[in-house]
């Protein structure tokens, strides 16, 4: 979800902006690059973050702020890693934020929509690798498949609980009208990323850098 800026007030809207850009500033610096010099990722690191902001981009929604689109951010965290993936997601939301003229929301924008997800994708991810067996299937079916569902739920009733709090809409429409369909996105989103991460493990795994033979396929 996108939340417009009229809906927030400066006192919010300026110190999440700073908060979010100190994270981006930060990973920006101490994000592993050196990793995308093997098996020369810098393209494929690129390419996805432009097709992050298309696919943000790409809104469906009856209200302002209201609004849903796919995130793909537990698969970047998967490829490259939560820092990278942190830098990919906030530069998507700049190029959106350019594109659209909208600044004032970008802090809050980018917490909830960027920064909250790595994070929760990067969790998710850790847990699943410890506590559940290492398993090809477990890896595309928890891993990438309902860990992806688990994170855009989250996201969208963080973002819902946010309008509702802000006052932008009555809680009353942001259930009957936004978090009702849920379900909707859920279901892709687990589908695309699932499915991308399937391909690119069977494919390509050395460019997965949350995934090794050693642990999810050999002797298995």
């Amino acid at each position: 979800m996108t939340i417009p800026g009229e809906f927030l007030p400066l006192w919010l809207a300026i110190p999440a902006a700073a908060i979010f850009l100190s994270f981006f500033g930060w990973n920006l610096i101490g994000a592993p690059w050196q990793l995308l010099k093997h098996n020369d990722l810098h393209g494929l690191f690129s390419l996805s973050t432009v097709l992050l902001a298309g696919l943000w981009w790409l809104k469906a929604g009856a209200h302002p702020g209201l609004q849903f689109h796919l995130l793909g951010l537990t698969t970047m965290v998967l490829i490259f890693g939560w820092r990278l993936a942190l830098v990919a997601g906030s530069t998507a939301l700049i190029l959106i934020s350019a594109l659209a003229g909208e600044w004032l929301a970008i802090g809050v924008n980018g917490l909830i929509g960027v920064v909250f997800p790595v994070f929760l994708a990067n969790i998710l991810h850790h847990l699943i690798y410890q506590r559940l067996p290492r398993h090809f299937f477990v890896y595309v079916l928890v891993a990438a498949h309902f860990s992806s569902m688990a994170v855009i739920g989250s996201v969208i009733i963080v973002g819902g609980v946010m309008i509702g709090w802000l006052g932008a809409h009555p809680w009353t429409l942001i259930w009957s009208d936004y978090l009702v369909f849920m379900p909707l996105v859920l279901i892709p989103e687990g589908f695309i990323n699932g499915a991308v991460m399937t391909t690119l493990i069977l494919l390509r795994p050395e460019w997965v850098r949350s995934f090794d033979d050693r642990d999810y396929i050999d002797g298995k």
